[in-house]
């Protein structure tokens, strides 16, 4: 998912019907010496040579799954989707210093349905809207401490969108066929799993297969800026309201139809943010809007005379992962499902492994 995470998007309608579920995201920070013996010897966190076990050449590359599909029955093409990409860093960043890593081109999974283009990630960052490709983006990489700094870049290549630290590594060897898959991968991959008319279970996994879990955390404050109607790809993103005020639309209240909330002033405060005006909302965005544990913030700010909508990630929080279909009987969207707080990436045997098993 996107949930890219995370960079991976379901419309909250199809999954109030448990139709689809879906996930994604992307690799991806001065280099410090972590761990080392001495100033003129560095050494490789655990958390640091887990990830280079996927990640540094030789090695064929962590890879990421983007997936739109149904929970159950059949898919459309059009609609649904499934493809990996990859990304391969040529040097360390432990005695090479910050590595710039790009994500390949994407790789279809399922021969009976289109690749699909994702909508980016857009951010507001020193006062204009960053754009994030969801493909073929770009990442700079870095080791703080004993864990890995990923900055994303925006689609110039160069100015840092928005940074993660991630940590916790734990390498899951694969073995056996996909109908005895880890609960975790299972879990995490969600309809790949629920739905039979996807993979053959079957399927062996490949000698060496393999998948990395981790946790990330959000480094700085990220203001994500979403469209208010129209969808659009590009830093000009819909409006909420135009040739208007911030204290003039929050005055009357403005109604947030996914988070289910009409927000007003005293809601939330105004600050400054990058030469913008900001107003923040006081409590979190509700778990059925933003179906993911990571904690967002409501946001409205007002750029070039219009009034613009997205949501605050605050310094530190825990970025969640994907989630699964865990209730199929609950009363509400948040009831059926459970939430993970981990990321998963696959090593080449692995990606292979579950393409050879696909029915679609």
């Amino acid at each position: 998912m996107v949930l890219k995470t995370h960079k991976h998007v379901v419309a909250l309608a199809a999954l109030s019907a448990l139709l689809a579920a879906c996930g994604g995201g992307s690799d991806g920070g001065v280099s410090e010496k972590a761990g080392a013996q001495s100033a003129d010897t560095p050494v490789l966190s655990a958390n640091q040579q887990a990830f280079e076990s996927l990640m540094l050449a030789p090695a064929s590359g962590s890879y990421l799954m983007h997936w739109n599909l149904a929970y159950a029955g059949n898919q459309t093409s059009g609609t649904h989707y499934a493809y990996s990409d990859a990304s391969v860093m040529s040097a360390s960043p432990l005695t090479n210093g910050p590595q710039i890593v790009t994500q390949g081109a994407p790789q279809n999974l399922a021969t009976t349905l289109a690749l699909v283009a994702p909508a980016p990630t857009r951010v507001l960052k020193n006062g204009v809207v960053l754009v994030v490709p969801e493909n073929g983006a770009a990442s700079k990489v870095s080791y703080v401490g004993n864990d890995v700094r990923v900055d994303s870049l925006a689609a110039d290549n160069v100015t840092v969108a928005y940074s993660v630290v991630r940590s916790d590594y734990e390498t899951v060897a694969l073995t056996g066929t996909v109908g005895t898959t880890p609960a975790d991968l299972a879990h995490f991959l969600n309809s790949f799993f629920s739905n039979p008319s996807v993979l053959d279970a079957a399927t062996s996994y490949a000698a060496g297969a393999s998948y990395l879990k981790f946790t990330q955390k959000n480094l700085d404050d990220r203001y994500n800026v979403f469209d208010c109607t129209t969808a659009t790809t590009t830093a000009n993103v819909t409006p909420c309201r135009t040739g208007t005020t911030l204290n003039a639309v929050l005055t009357s209240g403005i109604a947030s139809n996914s988070d289910g909330t009409t927000y007003r002033l005293a809601d939330g405060a105004t600050s400054t943010v990058g030469g913008v005006p900001v107003w923040v909302a006081t409590k979190p965005r509700p778990l059925s809007a933003t179906l993911s544990t990571t904690v967002q913030y409501r946001i409205y700010f007002e750029l070039g005379g219009n009034v613009y909508t997205g949501a605050l990630i605050k310094d530190g929080t825990a970025m969640g992962g994907s989630y699964y279909v865990s209730n199929p009987n609950g009363a509400t969207v948040t009831d059926r499902l459970t939430f993970l707080p981990f990321h998963i990436r696959m090593n080449k045997a692995a990606r292979d492994s579950l393409a050879a098993a696909m029915k679609i």
